[in-house]
This record gives C-alpha cells, sequence and structure tokens, in this order.
C-alpha cells in the first residue's frame, strides 16, 4: 500500500522539478512581498499589511488551478497522489514550528489544542468556536495558523470540485468556462456573505475575518482568473507589443494595494465591504502580469525578493512565534529591537528549516533520500507532537488574556442585606435593585475581617458588633462607572479596593466609549441615561481611551482645527447627560499605551487612538469642556509617567492590572468619595 512515507517515486518524482508557472520568478518576488507586508503588520509597523494575506489567496487559487486544468489527477488514485504532494510541501514546517511553539509556552493554557487545531488543518473553526477576538490581548503564537487551515480546507475541496465542474462543462464543450464561472460565483458569495454578515447588529469581525467561508472569494478569484486563461493558453502569452499596456494596469494594481496595505484595518467594517474585494482584484492583476515574461516579472527578479518568496512559507510559520516569544520574554525592550530581533532569527530559522527540513521531505534530497530516514521523520514528529501537546494539555498556568480577564468581568450590581422599615424581613437574596433602594441597613458583623487571631481557636463572642452605618446604602457612595475595557478594569478595582467606602455600578462596555460605531457599539447617548436613571449614582466615573468618530456621519480629521471644536461639543453632551440627575461626575484622561499596547489599535501609533499627540489632543478636550462644568479630570497619563511606564501595572501595554489595578484604584477612591 502507497503511503505519504513510502511513496516509491518521491526521489524520481521530485529531485529537480521542472520549470513550472509556480516558479516563475516574477510570482516569486510577489511572494516575498506578502510575506514581508504580513510581518510588518503583525509587528504594527503596517496597519493593513493583512493584504498579503489575501496576495497569498489570490496566488494559491491561481497556481492550484492552473497547476490541476493542466495535469487533472486521474481516479482517486490520482487524487490520493496529489493530496499527498499538498502534504509533503505543508505538513513538515508546521510540525516543527508546532514542536518549537509547545516547547517554548508549554504551561500556556490552550496552547494544547491550539496545536492539534494547527496540525489538523481546523485552527481558523477553533478560534470561531472558542469565540477568539482576532484583537486579544495576548494571542495565541499559532493564532496565524488560522491562513494556513484555509488553504488546506481549499486543497481538500477544490481538487474534487474541479473535477466535477470539468465533467459538467464537457458535456456543453465549455469545460475552462464553466470552471471559470464556478468560482467566480462562488468568490462573489463569498464576499457578498462577508458584507452581509458585517452590517448585523454587533457584528463579530473576528468571526468574518478568520472563516473559511467568508475569505475563501480571494482563492476563488485566483481560480476564476485561471480557468478562464486555460480557455486559449496560447492567447495569454503576451507578445511583445502588448506587454507595456499589462505594465501599466500592474503598476496601478500595485499603487492599489499600497495605498490599501495602509488605509485598511481587519477592525474597519470598509474592509469587509469592498476593501478585501478589491484587494483581491488587485493581487490578481498583479498574478496575471507576473505569470509570463515582462517588465514586472523582471522588476520582480531581484536576488532579494527571490530569497525571500522561496523561504515566504516558512517566514509566515516562523515570524509570529518568534516576536510573541520576544516580547513576552523582554516586555520592555522597544518596538525596534523586537522588530530587528524578530526579522533576523524569522529568516535564519526560515532558511534552515527549508534547507534542512522542507526540501529533502519534499523532494527525496539529502538526509531524506532513503524511505527509511523518510520515516523515522513522520514517526518522530507524529510522537513528538503527541508527547508535547498532551504535556501542554495538562497546563493550568493562565495567560496575560486569562489574567486579565478574571479582573475584566463586569462587576454585579451592588446588594445590601436591607429592611424596609418596620419590616423585619431578611436579605434581599441577591436580587440587586433596578432603582436606589428606600430601606435602612440591617448591622451586620464582619467575622472575617475583623477577627486576626492567628492559630488560635476563633471565638465569636470575642468580636463587636458593628454600629449601624448611616447615609445611603449603609454609607457607601454610589459610583457609577461608564467606559470601555479600561473602565472595566477600573469597576473592578475599586470593587476590591480595602474600606474603599464605594458602591461600584458596572455599565462599561468592552471596546466602546463615545464613538459612533453602530456595529460594534451600543450608543452612549442611550445606554448612559438610561443607567443614570437606573442607578442614580452620586457619582459617574468616566473611564475610557480615545473615542475618534464622535459624530454621526462625515466629522474633520482627528487633528483638523475644527475637529476639537466637535469633540469637545459631544464630551461636554455625555458629561451634561451624565450629571442630569445632579450627579458628580469625574472624567479620567487616558494614558499613553505601551508599545505592545498598540495591538489594539490595528498595531499601529501614528495616527490612531495611541498616539500620544492624539492623546494630548484628546485630553486636552476633555479638560476643555469639563473646566466651565465643574466636572473633575484624573490625570491618568502624568500618574502613569510618575510611575514609570513600567508593564508591571500594563501586562498588555493598555490595561492595568495586578497591583497596578490596585494602585489606580487607590488613586481614584478618595476622588468618588
Amino acid at each position: 500500500m502507497t503511503t505519504l512515507t513510502d511513496t516509491p517515486d518521491v526521489a524520481d518524482e521530485h529531485p529537480a522539478p521542472p520549470p513550472s508557472i509556480g516558479t516563475l520568478p516574477g510570482l516569486t518576488g510577489l511572494r516575498g512581498i506578502a510575506v514581508v507586508a504580513v510581518v510588518a503588520y503583525h509587528l504594527g509597523y503596517l496597519p493593513g499589511g493583512f493584504v498579503g494575506v489575501d496576495l497569498f489567496f489570490v496566488l494559491s487559487g491561481f497556481l492550484i488551478t492552473s497547476l490541476l486544468m493542466s495535469r487533472p489527477p486521474v481516479g482517486a488514485a490520482g487524487l490520493r497522489r496529489w493530496w499527498a504532494r499538498r502534504v509533503r510541501r505543508l505538513t513538515p514546517a508546521v510540525a516543527v514550528v508546532v514542536l518549537a511553539v509547545l516547547a517554548l509556552f508549554l504551561t500556556r493554557s490552550g496552547i494544547a489544542l491550539d496545536a492539534v487545531a494547527t496540525m489538523t488543518w481546523w485552527q481558523n473553526w477553533h478560534l470561531i468556536a472558542e469565540g477568539t477576538s482576532y484583537w486579544a490581548s495576548s494571542p495565541s503564537p499559532l493564532r496565524h495558523a488560522w491562513s494556513l487551515s484555509i488553504e488546506e480546507q481549499f486543497y481538500l475541496l477544490w481538487p474534487v470540485t474541479l473535477l466535477g465542474l470539468l465533467a459538467l462543462g464537457r458535456r456543453w464543450r465549455r469545460p475552462a468556462a464553466v470552471v471559470a464561472g464556478a468560482a467566480a460565483l462562488g468568490a462573489a458569495a463569498s464576499f457578498l456573505w462577508a458584507s452581509w454578515l458585517s452590517r448585523a447588529d454587533g457584528a463579530d469581525l473576528s468571526r468574518i475575518y478568520f472563516g473559511t467561508d467568508t475569505r475563501i472569494g480571494a482563492l476563488l478569484v485566483g481560480c476564476a482568473a485561471a480557468a478562464w486563461m486555460q480557455r486559449d493558453p496560447q492567447r495569454w502569452q503576451r507578445p511583445p507589443r502588448v506587454r507595456p499596456a499589462v505594465s501599466v494596469t500592474a503598476v496601478g494594481a500595485g499603487i492599489l494595494l499600497a495605498v490599501l496595505s495602509v488605509s485598511l484595518a481587519p477592525d474597519s467594517l470598509w474592509s469587509y465591504r469592498g476593501g478585501l474585494a478589491l484587494v483581491a482584484l488587485g493581487a490578481l492583476v498583479l498574478v496575471v502580469a507576473c505569470s509570463g515574461p515582462g517588465p514586472v516579472s523582471s522588476a520582480l527578479s531581484g536576488r532579494v525578493l527571490q530569497w525571500l518568496g522561496t523561504r515566504s512559507y516558512a517566514i509566515y510559520l516562523w515570524s509570529w512565534p518568534v516576536q510573541l516569544t520576544v516580547q513576552e520574554r523582554w516586555p520592555d525592550l522597544e518596538l525596534r529591537w523586537v522588530a530587528a530581533t524578530t526579522a533576523l532569527t524569522s529568516l535564519l530559522l526560515a532558511d534552515v528549516s527549508m534547507r534542512v527540513v522542507e526540501n529533502p521531505l519534499r523532494f527525496g534530497t539529502g538526509w531524506a533520500q532513503g524511505i527509511r530516514p523518510r520515516q523515522a521523520a513522520w514517526g518522530l514528529g507524529l510522537v513528538a507532537l503527541v508527547v508535547g501537546s498532551a504535556v501542554a494539555a495538562r497546563s493550568t498556568v493562565p495567560t496575560t488574556a486569562e489574567r486579565l480577564a478574571q479582573e475584566f468581568e463586569q462587576v454585579p450590581d451592588p446588594t445590601t442585606t436591607v429592611t424596609a422599615p418596620g419590616d423585619g424581613t431578611g436579605p434581599t437574596d441577591g436580587v440587586a435593585p433596578t432603582a436606589p433602594p428606600t430601606t435602612v441597613c440591617v448591622p451586620t458583623t464582619d467575622v472575617a475581617t475583623q477577627f486576626s487571631g492567628g492559630d488560635r481557636k476563633f471565638d465569636p463572642s470575642t468580636v463587636e458588633g458593628i454600629g449601624d452605618p448611616v447615609g445611603d446604602k449603609c454609607g457607601a457612595t454610589r459610583v457609577l462607572v461608564v467606559g470601555d475595557s479600561t473602565g472595566r478594569g477600573a469597576a473592578n478595582g475599586l470593587r476590591r479596593a480595602p474600606a474603599s467606602g464605594l458602591e461600584v455600578w458596572d455599565r462599561t462596555v468592552l471596546g466602546c466609549g463615545i464613538e459612533v460605531n453602530p456595529a460594534k457599539c451600543p450608543s452612549w447617548r442611550t445606554i448612559w441615561p438610561a443607567a443614570v436613571q437606573e442607578v442614580r449614582p452620586q457619582v459617574v466615573l468616566v473611564h475610557l481611551g480615545v473615542s475618534v468618530d464622535v459624530v454621526d456621519g462625515p466629522e474633520p480629521r482627528f487633528t483638523a482645527p475644527e475637529a476639537a471644536g466637535v469633540r469637545q461639543q459631544v464630551i461636554g453632551e455625555a458629561m451634561d447627560a451624565l450629571a442630569a440627575t445632579g450627579a458628580r461626575v469625574v472624567w479620567t484622561l487616558p494614558a499613553v499605551p505601551l508599545d505592545n499596547g498598540t495591538f489594539y489599535c490595528g498595531g499601529s501609533r501614528k495616527g490612531t487612538g495611541c498616539d500620544p499627540d492624539w492623546i494630548a489632543r484628546w485630553n486636552a478636550d476633555v479638560v476643555a469642556a469639563a473646566t466651565p462644568r465643574g466636572v473633575a479630570v484624573v490625570n491618568l497619563e502624568d500618574w502613569v509617567a510618575s510611575r514609570g511606564r513600567t508593564k508591571a501595572d500594563r501586562p498588555d501595554g493598555l490595561h492595568f492590572s495586578g497591583a497596578g489595578l490596585d494602585a489606580e484604584a487607590a488613586l481614584l477612591a478618595p476622588q468618588l468619595r
């Protein structure tokens, strides 16, 4: 029986593969550009560099369809051999990276399932099933395998689909046209489906970003073009007289992709409502232009791009876990040194991977010339993955995200042991009041906090009761907290602060300040006044970051002089709404995130809510709106600077956690009483 590891013709098939469309220098150069864009995006230097993945998708669809239609597999045996070559091409490099990740992140909870999902090519659906946000503060070192999973799912399904379409098309004597038409319709359906999902209330953009159904459009665009060109291959040889026109079109497509690589963002609705479709079409023009001789292909044939392109797969695999390793081991390292270390290490590992692992197992060369060495390599790799995953599965050490999650659970509404005047009944059974309580407090004794007898036997008779509290809700100041995830953390910090004298009501919404974003956030103009009427607070704490779009419709760019007036008006309206029932309003001024905190701004600092200049402008606008209204402001930027901007306070670069969260609560509590 023929298997992956004992295919008798491995050495005969692959030691010196003939030139093919997949080895054209122009296409190899495109791979190099694509992987550089993706790595730059991960490092925060290129906001829309994720479009490099879609360039890979278009290129993959184009190449695979071209190869399948020029040499279609014959029968089940032919399909098995085709899939075996795909496995030999993709699996060895992934297996080595997964083993390295298991070794480096062995104690990280959830890494074992990530490893299994990556090796079995369903990591994208695993991330969706777990509800993983693409913008998670502590992402998985195998998160980037989502795109590999989509490609592998495509490789599994497309050959069978294509053979069926070819058989159908032969009946009409238009096999290539049928394939091209079906692929084009599938691409259109995928892009439209993504657009429709993005229009739902509270659309989950991470699910759209990771989904096979919503991202396969780019692959099918490449498939459609390849099939259409197969109708008359000679027609696409491009004689010299038409090459200038092709080059001009390709240059225009390159400019379009360059613009999109700095303007698109994964959390932008425009990305899913036409942006990624535009990327796919621009990528297709470049792919077609590079599929034959011409100025564009020659321009991409330089040695550097060729070197990067031949190693692009391994560079993509290694760069992300290397980057996370560097950032976790040296959290205070400047971004430029993180980038330099990531780039150099990834290039070295990718080169070693290609020479020592990928090519020998793919082509049956070097140490893998014999059947037994190949069998041993596959067997040992499988055992190592199983053992590593089993060991990692026993880990209970929480990730940074999990530690933060414990501090960002929504604070439950306060409850107090109360009785109606003269009623004599017991507690409210944990049901939070929906309006200010009109009850009086029952004397209670907090035994746990008063007894400090060490190992001595506890005697309740030695603990004196606490006298009746006075004032509303047992003397505590009722505080309503509104804002985004930073406010959620502050609410938790205040709730756990010792003897804070505060009764904390949490009405924060993760990811939502006063920005107008109907797809992700409920309007503050609705939920904040409702919360004020419900809670009837004495003090309202507003804790949020910079809100970029504060009006519904066109507004000036953030740094335009007239934009400050718009922001001040909206901020003032928010302050007035929160003070409508007589509550005192306290508004925090956000601090500049650390370098790793730019993850929450699409990986970019310049021109985003993580930009120090934007934060300074926002804080000035808050002060300008607060001063005539008597609203108190708490300058967290100055406070953070006085503490040295340490990552110990903000492990994910943005949110206070642990001792930092406690210190912030100690800063805020006296100003809220």
